[in-house]
């Protein structure tokens, strides 16, 4: 990076890039994801923070998208739709707490 170009990132230390393939169903996937950190830590650790990351996006934004539509929301107003986030977040936990099982087959209790 030219000096020019560092403003801002001036406690950069690490620039990850992560390869991913699977399959979903029947369809295979690659993709590539880059993440920056100010951290010096080793492969394994940023790796144990990656997944962590996505384990959050996976039990809860995949809930909220999935169950709940957030990402369907018309809802232009950036507070109400934090707010509207943040209450739909607290009806997920209420849910867990009482043992209800947010999944697929879930979908038509908590609906």
């Amino acid at each position: 990076m030219r000096k020019n170009e560092r403003q801002g990132f001036e406690n950069l230390r690490r620039i990850i890039k992560v390869e991913r393939r699977g399959s979903r169903g029947d369809k295979t996937y690659e993709e590539t994801a880059y993440y920056i950190s100010s951290l010096t830590a080793s492969a394994q650790v940023f790796a144990k923070i990656i997944r962590g990351h996505w384990k959050i996006e996976n039990q809860l934004h995949w809930v909220k998208d999935v169950i709940f539509e957030e990402d369907k929301s018309e809802i232009s107003d950036f507070q109400a739709a934090s707010n509207w986030s943040i209450l739909t977040t607290i009806r997920i936990e209420s849910f867990q707490r009482f043992g209800f099982s947010l999944n697929n087959r879930g979908t038509e209790v908590v609906s």
